[in-house]
């Protein structure tokens, strides 16, 4: 497969927003059949994962490698990435979140927090989607949840 040869900044962040879009969907909350509204009188509505988001169902969607897409997440390299990279990074790490506090067995994702490809963020020098200060964080909430 030849690799897919990214250059400017929005149309990459364009196709990251598409990857999460062919994804998901979203939905109005409900209960028993009848929209929640919220404290403005409007419905509540949210983002569901049909499919669960990955770093390599980002590459395959954008027609890259994994290591072109850690390449891309290095703002030092390509600072034209940055809100690209910023913008997976955020969603992914949404995803995670809300999974963490909707499921009872979460030690799948606790692995995947302790074990995921990192990413840079302000002033961090590693590389990936969640910075390892993010990752401590979620871990921190989590450890009161275990059973």
């Amino acid at each position: 497969m030849k690799e897919k040869r990214w250059t400017g900044g929005a149309a990459l962040e364009a196709a990251v927003a598409g990857y999460f879009r062919s994804i998901s969907r979203t939905v109005t909350a409900e209960e028993r059949g009848v929209p929640i509204l919220n404290d403005e009188g409007e419905p509540i509505r949210f983002r569901e994962y049909v499919v669960p988001p990955t770093v390599w169902g980002l590459c395959e969607f954008l027609g890259i490698s994994r290591a072109t897409w850690e390449s891309y997440c290095d703002p030092r390299r390509h600072p034209q990435f940055r809100s690209a990279a910023a913008l997976a990074r955020d969603l992914m790490q949404d995803w995670s979140q809300r999974a963490l506090l909707s499921r009872k067995d979460v030690r799948g994702l606790i692995y995947i927090l302790q074990n995921s490809w990192n990413g840079p963020g302000e002033g961090e020098e590693e590389t990936g989607l969640l910075s390892l200060s993010q990752r401590r964080a979620i871990l921190e909430e989590l450890d009161g949840r275990e059973e």
